[in-house]
This record gives structure tokens, C-alpha cells and sequence, in this order.
């Protein structure tokens, strides 16, 4: 994993049912794991759609020193532990793993719309040094004033 670890994933879900939901023996490392580098990887690519319109995402997941972030971190153990255990469809995901990953979900909406801000993570700027902000308009008026 290159971006959250064991700790952040038994922060979040017990490491036994971590590893039943990964189909792993007990004494395997997590981090090693093929499965959960894949869905690791593919919740960091879901969070960089939210949020890579602020924040300079090809520093924050950079594959050698990456910049950890507590809120991404949470938000990217959430959907990895939510989407390991949905792989699973013998049973259903319980409630609360749902509500994990619908947080996640609220919490990337956040951080896009600008009420929720991610500490020491790059914002983007543009080529004077400025930080670029999206500009916003009203297509609704009929003369499309901004």
C-alpha cells in the first residue's frame, strides 16, 4: 500500500475481519497484499477526482514520500475497508461499513467545495505562484452575467 498501512486499516475495522474479508491466513502482512494495493489504488484515484480541482495531487500521493493527511487518510481506509468487505457476496456489508464509506463520500464532497480544507496538502496554483481557484457562473440568467 502506498498511501494508508495497517495501522490506518485496523483503525477502522478489527485486523481479523480485515483479513477474512481479504481472504488472507493470520501472520500475512496486509500491507503485502495484491488485492488490497488494488483497491487501495483505486480509492485514492476516486478521492483525486474529488478533490484534484484544489489540491496538488501528484504531490499528495507521490509514490516515494507521499503527504499524509488525516482526513485523507481516514477517507481512503473507509472506502478500502468498505469495497474489501462488499467483495465478499456470501454475505451483506453491514450498516456500518456503509455508513464508514457514505461518510468518506460526504467528507471528499467537502474538501471539493471548499468547506472542508486539508491541512499542510498542496493547493494548486497557477504559473505566478497564485492559488488557483475555479472560477464559478450562473448559466441560469438569461444575459449569462457572472
Amino acid at each position: 500500500m502506498k498511501y494508508i498501512n495497517k495501522e490506518d486499516l485496523i483503525a477502522v475495522i478489527q485486523e481479523r475481519l480485515m483479513l477474512e474479508s481479504v481472504a488472507m491466513s493470520p501472520g500475512v502482512e496486509l500491507e503485502n497484499n495484491e488485492l488490497l494495493n488494488n483497491i487501495e489504488q483505486k480509492a485514492i484515484d476516486f478521492a483525486i477526482s474529488y478533490i484534484s480541482g484544489k489540491y496538488d495531487t501528484e504531490v499528495i500521493f507521490k509514490e516515494e514520500t507521499p503527504v499524509r493527511n488525516g482526513v485523507l487518510v481516514q477517507v481512503i481506509a473507509s472506502i478500502v475497508v468498505y469495497r474489501s468487505v462488499r467483495r465478499n457476496a456470501a454475505r451483506k456489508v453491514p450498516e456500518d461499513y456503509i455508513q464508514l464509506y457514505s461518510d468518506a463520500k460526504k467528507d471528499l464532497e467537502r474538501i471539493q467545495s471548499g468547506a472542508m480544507n486539508l491541512i499542510n496538502c498542496p493547493k494548486l496554483t497557477s504559473i505566478d505562484g497564485t492559488s488557483a481557484s475555479p472560477v464559478y457562473g450562473n448559466n441560469t440568467n438569461d444575459n449569462f452575467f457572472i
